[in-house]
């Protein structure tokens, strides 16, 4: 039942324990409180029959209309509760309560602007009706308007101090609106008034999980599916916690358990595919990874193509395949080494690829049809998702192609940087310690510029890899011990002349370690405490760069400076340097 309309069962008038006469021996007003105490013991049959009989007889009686209209929204007939709904405040315009259950009708059937007029109307009529301020905030998150909704919220709280559910929404939007420690004050109270309620706790979970309190969200997400052990999305949340702890195999028993209770839930599909990919189960998580496609989060980047989507489930000699990018530069540049292969199967190959990306995968993939996303696509049989072709070509982690370099400069790009920078006596290392804000773990990615001031204490050239710098870094950089290149970068046929130059590059976990990598560069790459699920969970090298990559990993701590120090020994190995102050 929806719970507004619950609320409005537990609190209207009515009398209990009195059987419902027939209509026509009996007081109207007598017959209805009847009717309405069977509806709110549920036994709805008994009262819609007892109410579509006083409707026939006083087809404008508005209290009728109301209660039948709830008794249908309460069953889901959404279309005829509003057609009821509209009648009511037709006959009497001034009732406030068939106004906001219109309005919950209206939520249901995902009208949320109208829904919001409708709970205007009630609170115009009635300003101190909480649950319609209540309500008129659930429609207003609805339309992602989550200021206002926090306002309503207010509103409802001022007039009912111990209203669980809107202490509940409340936490819920001011989490969205990133006010953290208001939100996780507001599902304290929630788990005070409701301890038994298992949302709460879910909810409380997700507030702490935000705020990096990460055993904290787990122990309330213990409690709720305690409270309530099918509680799928409880189960799923907890999964991700645990994740962020990197217990790898708690969290995959956890999806598992949202998966049992909820086989379609889409986003405990797709988190246990990533942790066993990150686990190096490529076998069994790469075709799982195909349930992105089905998660509200990813479904956007969803292409809408005639034509089938290729798995590696059939031949493709004599076909021709679309390999669309799906993800950002750095997955373009990482996956695009298995268009070859395809190529190899017999399959013509059109390359869809980022426009920046086109003179350099032209220039390396000299047997395929590269192309710009965004231009006019020929003729194709089938497709692949450029990040579906680890599952569709069903390598295990020993056996991904690796063999490298798989990209090449062209020669032009390559002779105009080398006369750029000229000739060193010095070791040049190329440095890039941020990727692009967008993407969803930058946070805990990138890093400040001036974190890396202490390499900066080598003889060494230093030269930034970024085609963006941000403001932020900018004074870092004033003293010059960086040399930046922006406005001559203008694709990556540049950023990868740029990167041959250099003897080392030290990078995030964002494109330039790519592309460095797949030149076949050497290449340290400084990774997260958790990192993305390619890089493993503990390996110091990848299987998808051997012998040219080393990887760099936060400890438990999850700071950078650890990490840069330790790089900085290395490079000191690697190049010497003054020793370390004192």
């Amino acid at each position: 039942m929806n719970a507004a309309v619950d609320e409005f069962l537990a609190e209207g008038a009515g009398a209990r324990g009195v059987n419902a006469p027939a209509p026509q021996e009996a007081d109207p007003g007598r017959v209805l409180a009847a009717a309405v105490n069977a509806h709110r013991e549920g036994r709805l049959e008994e009262a819609r029959h007892v109410y579509e009989a006083l409707l026939a007889a006083r087809p404008q009686d508005a209290g009728v209309l109301h209660w039948l209209a709830t008794l249908h929204l309460q069953a889901g007939r959404l279309r005829l509760a509003l057609h009821l709904y509209d009648q009511c405040v037709c006959v009497q315009p001034e009732h406030a309560e068939a106004h906001s259950n219109r309005g919950n009708t209206l939520r249901c059937m995902r009208r949320p602007l109208e829904a919001v007029e409708a709970f205007d109307r009630a609170l115009e009529l009635r300003p101190g009706y909480a649950e319609a301020w209540s309500n008129c905030g659930i429609a207003l998150q609805d339309l992602e308007r989550w200021e206002e909704a926090v306002r309503c919220y207010d509103h409802a709280l001022e007039l009912k101090p111990d209203y669980a559910n809107a202490w509940k929404n409340r936490g819920v939007a001011l989490r969205i609106l990133g006010r953290l420690e208001e939100a996780l004050r507001c599902h304290d109270r929630v788990v005070e008034l409701q301890p038994e309620d298992a949302a709460a706790h879910n909810y409380r979970g997700n507030a702490l999980h935000r705020l990096r309190r990460l055993e904290d969200a787990v122990q309330s997400y213990d409690r709720a599916v305690a409270l309530q052990p099918g509680y799928a999305e409880a189960w799923y949340n907890r999964s991700i916690s645990l994740r962020e702890l990197k217990r790898v195999d708690d969290a995959i028993e956890s999806c598992d358990r949202a998966i049992a209770l909820q086989p379609e839930h889409a986003d405990a599909q797709w988190n246990k595919a990533e942790l066993l990919i990150l686990k190096g189960d490529y076998l069994q998580g790469w075709p799982l990874f195909e349930w992105r496609w089905r998660s509200m989060r990813y479904s956007k980047a969803a292409r809408d193509f005639d034509t089938r989507i290729w798995l590696g489930a059939e031949d493709i000699a004599g076909k021709t395949v679309l390999i669309n990018p799906d993800g950002g530069f750095g997955d373009t540049l990482h996956f695009c080494r298995y268009a070859p292969l395809l190529a190899e199967r017999g399959a013509r190959v059109i390359l869809e690829v980022q426009p920046g990306l086109v003179t350099l995968l032209s220039e390396s993939f000299p047997g395929l049809e590269v192309i710009a996303n965004g231009q006019r696509l020929p003729a194709f049989d089938c497709y692949c998702p450029m990040m579906s072709l680890p599952a569709a070509m069903a390598t295990p982690l020993n056996e991904v192609p690796a063999s490298l370099p798989y990209l090449h400069i062209p020669p032009a790009h390559r002779a105009r940087w080398a006369g750029l920078l000229g000739h060193s006596r010095r070791p040049r290392i190329g440095l890039v310690w941020s990727g692009s804000t967008e993407h969803s773990n930058d946070l805990r990615r990138s890093m400040a510029a001036t974190l890396l001031e202490p390499l900066l204490t080598l003889d060494a050239e230093f030269h930034s890899l970024q085609k963006v710098i941000r403001d932020s870094d900018r004074a870092a950089l004033s003293a010059g011990r960086i040399k930046t290149w922006e406005p001559e970068l203008e694709d990556f046929a540049d950023t990868a002349a740029l990167t041959a130059e250099m003897d080392l590059v030290i990078s995030v976990d964002t494109s330039v370690a790519h592309l460095a990598g797949a030149l076949g560069k050497p290449v340290w790459v400084l990774l997260p405490y958790v990192p993305d699920m390619r890089w493993l969970a503990e390996e110091s090298h990848s299987h998808w760069y051997p012998s040219k990559m080393r990887l760099f990993r936060q400890d438990a701590s999850r700071q950078w400076p650890q990490v840069v120090a330790r790089v900085l020994e290395e490079l000191r190995l690697r190049f010497g340097g003054p020793a370390p102050a004192c």
